[in-house]
């Protein structure tokens, strides 16, 4: 089975807050950080979850370089939070994959107890991943934003290189499975919606979803072929895409 990495960048920024280093030192390492993973130690993307420590209600004005030093020299004389620095430092993975034409995973919806939900929601989003700067990144929304999951479908039809996947609804949504499948792809265009299990730990955890997602799209598919939207062949391309093809597509592992 080949794994290939995605490169989470609270795993930079979270070990760097507490450093007495200037702004110029933390760019520096930071920008360095995410281009050799993305040169030299075969990451295929990066990923945040921005949504756990701040909230995705971001703002695209935070891009700026300014931004970034005020936010920091703030965080630095204590009189500042830390959202407007990790709000910048999130525009810049963004202009970064943008310039390496990789993918970036943002965590939406659900996740460990101490998540705030409903700051989680895709919905908020929208004015980031609209700005037009960053319309030619490629957004792959993780989670699909569950139990928010028709907003991502939302997204990812008005957005052109916006995708959503839908893990940790399922397996652990369970029975929810097909109705997430269902939702999600009453806006979502078939060519971006992924499958994922987020499977960790106990491998057990991957088989079972892959039961459990193949028999859900299967239930949602029949749902939709029976209605006359789709035919029979058609219907088993879509299962492809979904299961495996977008996934190898986004990624660039097709070949």
């Amino acid at each position: 089975i080949k794994v290939t990495p995605i490169y989470r960048i609270e795993s930079f920024i979270d070990s760097h807050l507490q450093q007495d280093i200037s702004w110029e030192d933390l760019n520096g390492r930071y920008e360095d950080a995410l281009a050799n993973a993305l040169e030299n130690q075969g990451f295929l993307g990066l990923k945040s979850i921005i949504a756990y420590r701040t909230g995705l209600e971001i703002s695209p004005l935070s891009r700026t370089p300014d931004q970034g030093r005020l936010a920091w020299d703030a965080v630095r004389r204590g009189v500042g939070s830390y959202k407007p620095l990790r709000d910048h430092l999130l525009c810049r993975a963004i202009e970064i994959c943008i310039d390496y034409d990789v993918p970036l995973q943002i965590h939406t919806g659900i996740g460990d107890y101490e998540i705030n939900l409903v700051g989680c929601r895709p919905a908020l989003l929208l004015d980031l991943l609209r700005f037009p700067a960053f319309r030619a990144c490629k957004v792959l929304l993780v989670h699909a934003g569950y139990p928010y999951h028709s907003e991502a479908g939302y997204l990812t039809n008005i957005l052109p290189r916006v995708y959503c996947d839908v893990s940790e609804g399922i397996p652990f949504g369970a029975h929810a499975a097909r109705r997430i499948f269902a939702e999600v792809l009453e806006m979502a265009p078939i060519s971006k919606v992924l499958y994922g299990s987020d499977g960790y730990v106990v491998p057990e955890i991957a088989y079972a979803s892959a039961v459990l997602g193949k028999r859900a799209l299967a239930q949602v598919l029949d749902d939709v072929v029976e209605s006359n939207m789709l035919s029979s062949g058609e219907a088993r391309r879509a299962a492809r895409l979904i299961l495996a093809e977008n996934a190898l597509s986004l990624y660039d592992l097709a070949s």
